[in-house]
C-alpha cells in the first residue's frame, strides 16, 4: 500500500521534470551528473517511503519467517544504512527493462525511475 507522501513526491517530481527519463541519463541507463546535481530525491523524502511502500513488506528484520515470502533472512532494507548496503542488488532488481522486485505489483514505471535516480545518484540521505 502506498503512502500519501510517495504519491504527492512521484506527483511533484513528475510536475518537475527531474531527469528520470532513462534516456536521457548516461550511456549505462543511470543519471547524468547534471541530473544528480539537481535532484532533489534524498532517503528522507523519497528513499524511506519508497522502501516502507514497496521493500519491508518482505525485507524487514521484524519479520517472522513465514512472513518474509522467502526473501533472504539477512537481506533487510530496515534502515538508511541497510538500504545502501544492498543498493546496487537493489538497482538490479527494482529498476531496468525487466525488474524482478518486488515479484508481484509494485511501483509503477515513473516510481521505478525516481528509485533509479536517487539510487544512481548515490542514494542521498
Amino acid at each position: 500500500m502506498r503512502s500519501w507522501r510517495s504519491a504527492a513526491l512521484l506527483a511533484i517530481g513528475l510536475a518537475a521534470g527531474c531527469g528520470t527519463d532513462a534516456s536521457s541519463g548516461d550511456d549505462d541507463g543511470g543519471p547524468t551528473p547534471d541530473q544528480c546535481a539537481t535532484s532533489f530525491l534524498d532517503y528522507d523524502n523519497f528513499g524511506a517511503p519508497f522502501v516502507a511502500d514497496w521493500c519491508r513488506g518482505c525485507h524487514s528484520s521484524a519479520l517472522p519467517a513465514a512472513m518474509r515470502q522467502n526473501a533472504p533472512a539477512d537481506v533487510n532494507f530496515d534502515d538508511y544504512a541497510k538500504t545502501m548496503e544492498w543498493r546496487e542488488r537493489i538497482l538490479v532488481r527494482a529498476t531496468g527493462d525487466a525488474p524482478t522486485m518486488p515479484p508481484v505489483g509494485g511501483p509503477s514505471d515513473e516510481e521505478r525511475a525516481l528509485l533509479a535516480e536517487w539510487l544512481g545518484c548515490g542514494g542521498k540521505q
